[in-house]
Order: structure tokens, then C-alpha cells, then sequence
């Protein structure tokens, strides 16, 4: 991993933290807002406290940590943040973790709830009910902590709190609105030559290996998914073309997803060589129907049962998504087709990678809207256009040779 901590890293944070406050120098109004978002959340959080505490009540103190995860993001975004969770469990074995995700169920496709993991219901829990409190995304922050509970339950895990707590004191800028600023340290890791893990690992103290891929439980990929599905005993090949269920694209088709006419002309080349394997769509609410599947899933899937769908796939085939960050603990591969996002930043090793540099990556760019508006005025995005169906197919050849 880069080498984050160190006089060159601390000069490019300064230099996107000026540029972040560059507009509010010279303007009250710019100031006076920053200012008052910063003491509204204040406010809000210590008021919160104060009168929720009074009504909820948090798990029992006993002789375990209690720890609180905030899996911020989409499916992708969760199934990225499970090295992170692994990495504190080997430091904290007797800990109970409860995890809070804003993608309902996500943590269902990557943990098995028992008496150590607990998934908690939607809704805002009181994270500062727990010993530990985390939220992940592009970065890792420590929320909260009860350090006198740490010291007395897992005082061997104090210098790993410390070396947190140190090193996310330099990246506190960004992480003290990390809803507001993520987009702007994303900006920064892709500058930096950083992969989507890198930032995660160092801020967390743990230093946990980015590119391992530790799979899922057995129960999790379990082939009992498939009957319901008609895939039992089955050789398929999965695909996906849409984006995560929790944007609201308004018609919009988002710039990560290939051509219709390209999809239809690779599904031919497919089923012209190999007649025997079914082509099965995968998708929620924002991937459109094809009626060139042979099996179409498209919202009638639970999250849960993705794993063992990706699992038993002879391949999968998407643009950058969350199935494929998912599919990082399956023992399958992926044909991966980059348009908007940077391929070293989110792409797996193990996969088929494919990207045209037609124009640069613009992801953040434009805030929430560059999954579908391009930064160049485009109505597509010039990399996925580049990207031919006789490419890709090559591809599939290569993975079912």
C-alpha cells in the first residue's frame, strides 16, 4: 500500500483542503454556512442524545464490546467494507458487532447474523449507545468510543484505538462531514494512485491486506437458492446492467451502463457458440428489463440470495457495481466494462477489467449527478460507447475456454 502517513501526503490534503475553502475566504455567506451546518449538527446530535437516551436503551454493558457499524452505500459499498469488519474481528473475537447499512439488508449478502453479528432494523440507531461506533464508506471514522469500557473489557486493543485515532486526526477535514466532503476524498485517494481499500485500511489502524479476497460462509452460497430459481443443475452465465436501487434516476440511464444493442449483439455471440447456457439477467429497481435473457431475475431476488446466484455462475458479466465488489468472495470471475469510474481505484484482480480511455474517469465530478450526467454534456459515456460487444465476448471466451 502507498505510503499514506508522510510530508508529501500531508501536502496534497492541504492542497484539496484549500481548494475546498477557497470560496469562503473572501465570502460571509459561504463562511456563515459552513458555520452554521457545523453547529446545527452539533446541536441536533447533543439534543438527540439527550432526549432519545431517555426512551432507548443500548445493549447491556457486560464483559464483551459492543460494537456499532454504519455500512454507509449501496451493496458494493458494503461488500467493500467486509475486510474492514474482518480485520477488527481478529482483533476483537468476543465483540458483538451490529451492523446499520443504508441499503436495507445489504448485510445480509456478506455476514451471518448470530450471537456475535446482529443486523439492526432501518431507522437511525443510537450509535453512541455502543462502545465502539464506526462508519464506513470511502473512508473509515471512528464516531464514537467509551474508552474507559475498552480499557476494562479488550485493554490490548487500546494502541490499535490510538493509532485510529491519530491517524484519522490528520484526514479530520474531510472527516468531520464526511456526507458533505466524501466526494472530494474520493477525489483526492484517485489522485493519490489509491484503491478504493487503501484509505480504509490505514485510517482503521489495522493495515489489513486490500487485495485479499476471504470467502463468504458456506451458508451464504448455498446452491438451495437455485431450485426456486429453476438454475438447479443448471450452466449459466450471469449479467447485469443497472446501477443501486437507492438512486433515483428519473428516467435517467446511468453513464456505468453499456448499450442496449451492444448487450443484444453479445447475447447472440453467446448463445450462437455456447446454445447450452442459459443467460440469466440480474437487477433491481433501476436495470431495465431485456427480453433477450433466458431467465430474467430483475426484482425477484432478495439481496441475500445474490452470493450463491453470483457463486454458482459459470461467469458474470456488468459494468462497475456492487454485484462485482460482492463477487470479490465468490469463487467465479467477472467481465467488468469501466466507463465513468477509474479502473485502478475499483477494479479486483481476479476479474477481466475493461476500460477505453476514450476521455478520462469523472467520477465525483459533479456530485451526486455524475452516475448520470456526463461532465463533457455527452448523452453517454465515451468509454462505455468504445467498448464493442466482439471485445467483450473475447472476454467470455477466454473465462469458459
Amino acid at each position: 500500500m502507498k505510503q499514506l502517513h508522510s510530508e508529501k501526503t500531508r501536502l496534497s490534503l492541504l492542497r484539496m483542503q484549500s481548494a475546498a475553502q477557497m470560496y469562503g475566504r473572501d465570502c460571509r455567506v459561504v463562511r456563515w454556512s459552513y458555520a452554521y451546518r457545523h453547529l446545527r449538527n452539533k446541536i441536533w446530535w447533543q439534543w438527540r442524545r439527550q432526549f432519545l437516551s431517555a426512551v432507548q436503551q443500548g445493549p447491556a454493558q457486560d464483559n464483551r464490546l459492543h460494537v456499532f457499524w454504519h455500512l454507509r452505500g449501496g451493496i458494493g459499498d458494503v461488500a467493500a467494507a467486509r475486510l474492514a469488519v474482518l480485520a477488527l474481528r481478529e482483533k476483537l473475537p468476543q465483540a458483538v458487532f451490529y451492523y446499520h447499512t443504508d441499503s436495507v439488508h445489504a448485510a445480509s449478502a456478506v455476514f451471518t447474523q448470530d450471537a456475535l453479528n446482529v443486523f439492526l432494523p432501518s431507522g437511525e440507531p443510537l450509535w453512541y449507545k455502543y462502545d465502539l461506533a464506526f462508519e464506513l464508506c470511502q473512508s473509515f471514522r471512528l464516531a464514537h468510543v467509551r474508552t474507559e469500557r475498552v480499557r476494562q473489557v479488550a485493554p490490548e486493543f487500546l494502541p490499535v484505538l490510538a493509532k485510529m485515532q491519530a491517524r484519522q486526526k490528520e484526514f479530520s477535514f474531510f472527516l468531520q462531514d464526511s456526507y458533505l466532503l466524501e466526494d472530494l476524498l474520493g477525489q483526492w485517494m484517485w489522485q493519490e494512485g489509491l484503491n478504493r481499500l487503501d484509505l480504509q485500511s490505514y485510517l482503521s489502524g489495522l493495515d489489513f491486506d486490500t487485495t485479499q479476497m476471504p470467502p463468504l460462509d458456506e451458508n451464504l452460497i448455498s446452491p438451495c437458492v437455485l431450485e426456486p430459481l429453476g438454475l438447479a443443475g443448471k450452466e449459466y452465465i450471469t449479467f447485469h446492467d443497472g446501477i443501486d436501487a437507492s438512486f433515483e434516476l428519473k428516467g435517467a440511464r446511468p453513464l456505468k451502463c453499456w448499450a442496449l444493442d451492444n448487450w443484444r449483439e453479445l447475447a447472440r455471440m453467446i448463445k450462437q457458440k455456447y446454445p447450452h447456457i442459459l443467460i440469466v439477467q440480474l437487477g433491481g429497481k433501476n436495470s431495465p428489463k431485456f427480453d433477450f435473457a433466458d431467465v430474467c431475475l430483475v426484482g425477484k431476488t432478495a439481496l441475500a440470495d445474490l452470493p450463491a446466484l453470483l457463486n454458482h455462475s459459470m461467469l458474470h458479466i456488468d459494468g462497475e457495481s456492487g454485484l462485482v465488489q460482492l463477487s470479490r468472495y465468490l469463487k467465479n470471475r467477472s467481465i467488468v466494462m469501466f466507463g465513468p469510474t477509474d479502473k485502478p481505484f475499483f477494479e479486483i484482480k481476479k476479474n477481466i477489467n475493461l476500460k477505453e480511455n476514450a476521455c478520462q474517469s469523472c467520477m465525483w465530478l459533479l456530485g451526486p449527478q455524475w452516475h448520470t450526467k456526463c461532465a463533457l454534456g455527452h448523452h453517454s459515456c465515451l468509454n462505455m460507447q468504445a467498448l464493442t460487444a466482439q471485445r467483450v465476448f473475447e472476454s467470455v471466451q477466454e473465462i469458459l475456454k
